[in-house]
């Protein structure tokens, strides 16, 4: 019995080894840190978009620059990232048309990339113990600064809440009204009133023969329960 488990054990490692070489040659070939190609490393070897070109093309070469004019989610930090060397001083994040297509105006100058996004993998936001978070559910680090706001969205005072009184579910988080690099509302100008046509007025007889009515009904009915 003890034999079987032994020969199936090594049966395993010998399955495993082309795969963890191949991973080790792909960093070789690309110069490319492992997050690369695979944004949730080291939680998951699942290929990102810069993994899927390499396993299409066989080569990073020409792969990292998104079309200038395609809208920019932030879940395509990695692909120029992922090949980087982190530099961990704070400095300001110049736009650039080619890669950061926005200014970043979060914090009063106070923030930079690193504030919130994870060093080690740009695509996951990082809280302040430490802790990973993906960018579709930002609301754990925003309720790091923003515990007022927080509170009453949890209250569901603040943003939009779907569902039932008694069982409520978000239907929006922080990210769906506020562009986390730029987060404030802009001023919107103020609109003239709305302009209705005024409602019709009831005739001058309406109001004297509805009260008429009105009495009459009440005193059949006062009669007919005397009977």
């Amino acid at each position: 019995m003890r034999a079987s488990i032994i020969f199936i054990m090594i049966v395993i490692a010998v399955l495993l080894i082309p795969s963890v070489q191949a991973r080790e040659e792909y960093s070789k070939l690309t110069g490319a840190d492992c997050t690369a190609c695979h944004p949730g490393y080291p939680d998951s070897y699942e290929l990102g978009p810069a993994g899927e070109y390499f396993k299409e093309h066989g080569t990073l070469e020409g792969y990292g620059t998104p079309p200038v004019g395609t809208p920019e989610p932030g879940a395509r930090c990695n692909s120029c990232h992922g090949r980087m060397e982190v530099n961990y001083t704070p400095r300001e994040l110049v736009y650039a048309p080619e890669n950061h297509r926005f200014d970043l105006k979060h914090g009063e100058g106070r923030f930079w990339c690193l504030t919130c996004h994870d060093p080690a993998d740009r695509n996951k936001l990082r809280l302040f113990n430490g802790s990973r978070v993906s960018l579709e559910n930002p609301i754990p680090l925003c309720a790091q600064c923003h515990g007022p706001v927080y509170k009453k969205w949890k209250e569901h005072i603040h943003g939009r809440w779907g569902k039932n009184v008694f069982d409520a579910e978000p239907a929006l988080i922080c990210t769906d009204c506020h562009n986390p690099h730029d987060p404030a509302f802009k001023p919107i100008s103020p609109m003239p009133t709305p302009q209705y046509e005024p409602a019709p007025r009831a005739p001058s007889w309406y109001k004297p023969v509805a009260t008429f009515i009105l009495v009459i009904s009440a005193l059949l009915i006062v009669a007919s329960v005397r009977r």
